[in-house]
């Protein structure tokens, strides 16, 4: 993988170009109760990133201006990913709660377990420099998966203009991956054993889909079973879980397809007819059952 050109991501840095997409189409279409549900999610999570910039920017990280360069436009194209997914479900007839209203209701729901993986994290980067491969794993696995999750919602939705927006989201998400992995490989490299015992305990023991405490009760779950039940959707969380195992200390990764499984298993225990429906949503399984 080329090198990640931090002077090129910049200076093209930009919020997601909507001057193409057609809202009067996207409005006659409209989305699902379920592209809805998930469409709030991700709009949540990504309004989310600002809360998670404060961990990023702790300690050493905070004197890397690599990282202080990215992290400033990521956390503002991030932003702008939720406002456009709050201005499509707007223009479909689903009204969006302020974002100011939706961001003090999210923070003040935070669970115990996000409060703990800040301070720590904020502990660790303050203490250890070779924390911050950690910081840029975790980071990478989220942006890897974030793509996943948009691209899988553009191949089921049947709304032509959502699925131009996602991809497009999608296309971020991936060039954020990219810098992410770079800063993980080249600062595991460099910290050797120890960096990447730290990292390795690290992500088992406190990594999980970003967004957690974001949306309904069991929307992960939702998520797992609609977006990436079918074989298509395995294999994505595969090739994920294959990515970052090629980070020096990860080899043992395979966290994103045991978090599907998980997922889609409770799904299908304990919502069998929703996660029937969900199978129809793959056009093989679809076949299959006609």
């Amino acid at each position: 993988m080329a090198d990640f050109n931090i002077e090129k991501f910049v200076e093209l840095s930009k919020k997601v170009d909507l001057s193409d997409i057609d809202w009067g189409a996207a409005a006659k279409v409209g989305i699902t109760d379920d592209e809805y549900r998930i469409l709030r999610y991700m709009s949540d999570t990504e309004i989310h990133t600002i809360i998670y910039l404060r961990d990023l920017l702790a300690g050493h990280t905070a004197a890397d201006p690599e990282c202080t360069q990215f992290l400033a436009c990521w956390v503002y194209e991030e932003t702008h990913h939720g406002r456009a997914l709050d201005q499509f479900m707007t223009a479909c007839g689903r009204q969006a709660q302020s974002t100011t209203a939706r961001y003090q209701e999210l923070t003040s729901k935070f669970s115990w377990r996000e409060e703990l993986t800040g301070a720590l994290s904020r502990f660790g980067a303050l203490m250890w420099k070779d924390f911050a491969a950690a910081h840029m794993c975790w980071g990478a696995i989220n942006e890897l998966t974030a793509a996943a999750s948009y691209m899988a919602l553009a191949r089921r939705t049947k709304n032509a203009e959502l699925a131009k927006l996602v991809k497009r989201l999608a296309s971020d998400e991936r060039k954020h991956y990219s810098f992410y992995f770079h800063q993980a490989d080249k600062r595991l490299r460099a910290g050797g054993p120890w960096a990447e015992r730290l990292c390795r305990t690290t992500v088992k023991r406190f990594w999980e889909p970003v967004g957690i405490g974001v949306g309904e009760p069991r929307t992960l779950e939702f998520i797992a079973s609609y977006l990436f039940g079918d074989d298509r959707g395995h294999a994505e969380l595969k090739k994920i879980d294959e990515t970052i195992a090629q980070l020096p200390g990860m080899g043992w990764f395979t966290m994103t397809g045991d978090w599907q499984r998980g997922g889609e298993s409770w799904f299908r225990e304990n919502r069998p007819m929703d996660w029937s429906q969900h199978r129809l949503l793959d056009p093989a399984a679809a076949q299959a059952a006609a």
